[in-house]
């Protein structure tokens, strides 16, 4: 028989030796997870880094290519000058629009080959020129009208310069079949 004195020294030396490894493992076990952390943390903060130095070298690229995208945006439009300057300066085409939007772009579009733009009014008839309708269908007072081949239907405006060459090249076509016909009567 085992007396009660060796249960109550093997407790003892089980709750000893529990406490000296808590001691142990977390003095040694310390510096190896600070030591791990302090790794992880530094991975991170380079890969931060390089990943906001490539950001701002994607935007110098991008500022470059933006740029490049205007200058050849300004050779486009010079282009169409030089291609339409010579048939339509001086021609006059009046805008009507459907609603009180924004014209700019196509006003300076056809500015810039010497086109001279004016706008019009509801039910008023331009007497020298072509009439561009910016609008979904024609307005209902336009089928009064009798001169429908002088008018160019545009639904939406033209935000790229392969819509802004297909503009001008139905502008300059109409303008030309208005002066053939004019010529011919």
């Amino acid at each position: 028989m085992i007396h009660f004195r060796y249960h109550l020294i093997s407790l003892a030396a089980v709750f000893i030796a529990l406490g000296v490894g808590i001691l142990l493992g977390g003095t040694a076990g310390h510096n190896w997870f600070t030591w791990g952390e302090k790794e992880v943390l530094a991975n991170m903060s380079a890969k931060y880094d390089r990943a906001l130095k490539s950001n701002q070298e994607l935007k110098q690229q991008m500022n470059r290519l933006h740029l490049e995208v205007e200058r050849n945006k300004e050779e486009v439009v010079h282009l169409m000058a030089l291609r339409y300057a010579d048939q339509l300066k001086g021609s006059k085409v009046y805008i009507w629009p459907e609603s009180k939007g924004s014209l700019e772009r196509i006003t300076r579009l056809l500015q810039s080959v010497g086109v001279e733009v004016a706008a019009l009014q509801e039910g008023s008839k331009p007497l020298d020129g072509l009439l561009l309708i910016y609008a979904d269908k024609q307005p209902q007072w336009l089928t009064e009208w009798d001169k429908a081949n002088h008018v160019l239907l545009v639904n939406q405006e033209p935000d790229s310069v392969a819509k802004q060459w297909a503009l001008l090249e139905s502008v300059q076509k109409l303008l030309t079949e208005t002066r053939d016909a004019g010529e011919k009567s």
